[in-house]
């Protein structure tokens, strides 16, 4: 040591020897002593990159580290450092410094170019997020936000950023990833969608339908092809395979399912076709009908000539059923078509004859008309002579006329009957007399035949009703109700007189007999009607001393006495025999009468007066609902106008009941003042009618919606808006509501079908993924178990955010799997290498019979470089025994009494260099210190002993 202190490295020769004393001196305190006496960066800075010793390595980067940070004795120039920092230092001395001389020099970082070389070098998202916060600047910030790549780390980075317009960038840039991300997404989802629809193609009958939506589809899919790009080669080559594939299975389809599409068209052509001329046939039948009927005798030649037309038609199309070829069973009827065609055809032939019988046989019905109007018009003339008066003429006079009437009716009537057989001769010519032709005839014969018939029916009549009169009053009399048997009588003698002489004969006898006995009657009157008051006023009696259980019928058993008690008087006032006594007798009996009647009826006037007080109540109630109406404010909203006015309308309904002619006035002063509010709301109503129907077009409409998810949220926009309308009144409301409900069900039907189909297509991209996941070999080395985790998490992105948890959980479970045997494995390394170092241990001091070589092969070029260096040379300051003391006290393992002095050495210089230089030597530190210190041997079996304890305990220092 004091020869190095006489070593000067000025001078070269002594430069070279302090130079190798350095690096190729095995003690660590002469290579400490050189470093120091040459003190150069350089030289510091390679013996901390290739020292063996513990101690060396750890002085040379304290001093290291003090140069870059302008701390110790040696200086460094800015570009010195910078040069260092961007070509000679490690990844990890970079983390490890940088903070450090940050702390120096906060600008540090503003250097570009070195910022992104050591970003560059250290290639961590941490380490980049550190650039990024603790001094990069503005455009190296905007710079590196354009570099990443990945979400998580943007959001980490954000939630670290306070300064609004980074946080801006962030985001932008989130946005555009995530945009990047979910264009292949969406392009796989509608091409896995329109392909899907391509192949439901495989499941439609109809060829034409088939063919239209295999265009649509062709052209949809060129659109999304056109940005096939995004996607990767491998998904571009499935999605075209797949493409191919379906169009080929729709070749194949329309090729077998073509020969009986053709054939059905051919039968519905066919089919359609016999329609056709069955309707074409009805329609020529109806023409022809329409001619004959309607059209006869003023039929134009277009009018023949538009019926032609239907009739050409019919054969025009019998024509094309020829080119069609017929089933056998159709035959028979196309056989029955052509008939009817030729006899329509003969039909129109033989029109022009036909018309011109018509217009004859028309001719010969107005003058059946005109002489039919002469005979009605003398047959009224005739009946109203004979019910003159004979003395409002002279005898002679009224002989002369009435002998000219005959004469001219009879005169007519022959004229009548000689043009009816005329008429008849004419339509036997015709096929079809014309309806309007029959019917005129009919009438004009049924008008004079009535005229014939009325005076003879009238006059039977008369006959009948006197001797109905007759029969009744005989009836009357039988029974023994002389008084209205007398009464009728009045009646019939009127009727009798009114009759003509010739009637009067056939009733004269019965008549004179009636008359006889009525008149006989009437001396019998006062008699009979005596006897009959007392019964009358015994029954009002008893009437009144009985409880009113039916008001109803009380009171017409009240008004049936009074009447038949008014009926009694009457007969008795009219008789010529009354005394004074009777008239007494009457009197008396007419009081009893009357107070009976009185407290008979007197149940009934309370009954009769509670009605009127509820009916005056039910009126005031009315004219209380009529002002509170006519008190609300028609400015309201109209919905809450509604409300009032239902609720008012309501207790119009259930006020109960009033006098007719009340009730009707009330009704009025109601209709009046709630006309204006029903004129609102009814305006109200039918424009939220007029709304709603707009609302349900609408919503009809989208059920033809290309993108049905457009149209469900279309749908729900619509659903919205139908609350927001008010009420459409009761009718519509239900209606309404009916139809848009029914309209809206199968827009989210479609929804949930298209959803189904996709899903269907998810689930299975899920069930590929979880089975590509099962034979993941978490056990394979890491490039294979990452290139298969990576390409699973690639196309798990495709995946809809519901489905992806199952995934993500299925690969959580892998890589914890990976990691516990990642970890075993590890500890199972550790293990070996403790067991091959014990097993080292104890070959050293002549103990057991293992391969030292292969030993060393397991224990790793670390640790049994340690023993390699085990080369009688006393390194380390402290001896062995002291050694292996520290080792007990690092490790929390006893030590024999012997050494507690030494534990106690030990420890207190263990704290001394962690309160110095912040950390104390770790128990693997010590261990090589221990292995490295000289050659075992037997004597120190011992220690070796304590040693091979602390290992067998603590596995773990061996790493």
């Amino acid at each position: 040591m004091q020869a190095i202190e006489n070593l000067s490295p000025d001078k070269a020769q002594e430069k070279t020897i302090l130079h190798e004393l350095a690096f190729n001196d095995e003690d660590p305190n002469v290579s400490l002593s050189a470093l120091e006496k040459l003190n150069s960066f350089v030289l510091w800075l390679k013996m901390s990159q290739i020292a063996k010793q513990s101690r060396v390595k750890k002085v040379a980067e304290q001093k290291v580290n003090a140069a870059l940070l302008n701390e110790g004795d040696l200086s460094l120039s800015c570009e010195e450092k910078l040069s260092f920092l961007k070509e000679t230092a490690s990844p990890e001395f970079v983390i490890q410094l940088l903070p450090k001389m940050l702390e120096k020099d906060a600008a540090l970082l503003r250097d570009d170019t070195l910022a992104k070389a050591l970003i560059e070098k250290v290639n961590k998202p941490s380490f980049t997020h550190y650039v990024f916060l603790e001094g990069a600047s503005a455009s190296l910030q905007t710079q590196l936000i354009n570099g990443y790549s990945t979400i998580s780390d943007l959001q980490k980075l954000a939630k670290k950023v306070s300064d609004l317009d980074l946080l801006s960038k962030i985001n932008a840039r989130i946005d555009a990833i995530k945009e990047a991300q979910q264009r292949p997404v969406e392009l796989k989802k509608q091409l896995t969608l329109t392909l899907s629809k391509y192949q439901a193609l495989l499941d439609k009958p109809d060829v034409e339908v088939v063919e239209q939506k295999r265009r649509e589809f062709d052209s949809e899919l060129s659109g999304l092809f056109a940005q096939i790009n995004l996607l990767t080669q491998e998904e571009h080559t499935e999605y075209k395979e797949k493409r191919e594939k379906i169009s080929e299975q729709v070749d194949r389809y329309l090729s077998r399912i073509r020969p009986g599409w053709e054939e059905k068209q051919l039968a519905t052509q066919l089919a359609n076709t016999q329609a056709l001329c069955e309707q074409q046939l009805a329609h020529a039948i109806e023409q022809v009908s329409w001619l004959y009927d309607n059209r006869l005798c003023e039929a134009t030649l277009a009018d023949v000539a538009t019926v032609n037309e239907s009739v050409r038609g019919v054969e025009a199309t019998l024509e094309q059923l020829a080119r069609l070829g017929n089933e056998k069973s159709s035959e028979k009827r196309l056989k029955e078509i052509t008939k009817a065609v030729n006899e329509l055809n003969d039909k129109l032939e033989r029109f022009s004859m036909q018309q011109h019988y018509g217009q004859k046989l028309l001719i010969k019905l107005q003058m059946l008309e005109d002489i039919a109007t002469k005979i009605t018009t003398l047959s009224a003339v005739k009946v109203q002579s004979g019910k003159t008066d004979a003395n409002t003429a002279e005898p002679s006079a009224q002989d002369d006329e009435t002998s000219h009437e005959n004469v001219t009716l009879d005169t007519l009537q022959a004229a009548f009957t000689e043009a009816r057989e005329d008429y008849k001769k004419l339509s036997s010519e015709i096929d079809a007399i014309p309806k309007a032709l029959s019917e005129r005839y009919k009438a004009l014969i049924n008008r004079v035949s009535a005229k014939e018939r009325a005076q003879k029916t009238k006059q039977n009549e008369q006959i009948k009703n006197v001797r109905r009169q007759i029969s009744v009053i005989d009836n009357l009399i039988g029974q023994g109700k002389f008084r209205v048997a007398i009464s009728k009588f009045q009646k019939l003698e009127n009727n009798y007189n009114e009759m003509p002489d010739s009637a009067k004969e056939q009733v004269e006898k019965r008549f004179e007999k009636t008359a006889e006995e009525v008149s006989r009657l009437e001396g019998w009157q006062s008699y009979l009607a005596a006897p009959r008051k007392p019964a009358l006023v015994e029954e009002a009696l008893t009437l009144a001393s009985t409880e009113a259980d039916d008001i109803k019928a009380r009171s017409e058993a009240i008004r049936y006495l009074r009447k038949q008690w008014l009926s009694l008087t009457t007969t008795t006032n009219s008789s010529t025999t009354n005394s004074s006594t009777t008239n007494n007798s009457d009197d008396d009996l007419q009081k009893q009468f009357d107070d009976a009647l009185e407290k008979a009826f007197e149940p009934c006037r309370e009954h009769y007066a509670k009605l009127d007080e509820q009916r005056q109540q039910a009126q005031e109630k009315r004219l209380a609902i009529i002002a509170s109406v006519k008190s609300i404010d028609p400015s309201l909203p109209e919905a809450e106008l509604v409300k009032i006015f239902d609720r008012a309308a309501k207790q119009w309904h259930a006020a109960g009941q009033v006098e007719r002619d009340t009730y009707e006035q009330l009704k009025r002063e109601w209709k009046a003042v709630s006309a204006p509010i029903q004129t609102k709301i009814q305006a109200w109503q039918n424009d939220n009618q007029a709304q709603k129907r707009d609302l349900v077009l609408q919503a009809q409409q989208l059920a033809n919606h290309d993108d049905v998810a457009v149209a469900a949220d279309e749908a729900q926009s619509l659903q919205n808006r139908w609350k927001q309308v008010g009420h459409a009144g009761k009718r519509e409301e239900s209606k309404l509501w009916s139809e848009f409900k029914a309209a809206n069900d199968l827009v989210f039907e479609r929804l949930k079908a298209e959803r189904k189909l996709l899903n269907n297509v998810v689930n299975e991209k899920v069930d590929s993924l979880l089975s590509n996941i099962e034979k993941i070999d978490t056990s394979s080395d890491d490039a294979t178990f990452n290139e298969s985790m990576a390409r699973v998490r690639e196309q798990l992105a495709e995946l809809p955010k519901s489905q992806r948890s199952k995934v993500e959980r299925k690969l959580n479970v892998v890589e914890s799997k990976r990691e516990a045997q990642a970890e075993r494995a590890q500890a199972q390394a550790q293990r070996d290498k403790a067991q091959a170092l014990t097993s080292l241990l104890k070959l050293s001091v002549g103990e057991g019979t293992e391969d030292k070589e292969m030993l060393i092969e397991r224990l790793g070029k670390r640790w049994s470089g340690l023993f390699s260096q085990s080369d009688g040379c006393t390194r380390s300051q402290h001896d062995r025994r002291w050694l292996t003391v520290a080792l007990e006290v690092a490790s929390n393992m006893p030590s024999p009494d012997a050494d507690t002095s030494i534990r106690s050495s030990v420890q207190l210089q263990m704290m001394t260099a962690k309160l110095e230089q912040g950390e104390a030597a770790t128990a693997s530190e010590i261990l090589a210190d221990w292995l490295s210190y000289d050659v075992l041997e037997v004597k120190d079996n011992a220690l070796t002993q304590r040693v091979i304890a602390v290992v067998d305990a603590h596995p773990e220092m061996v790493y």
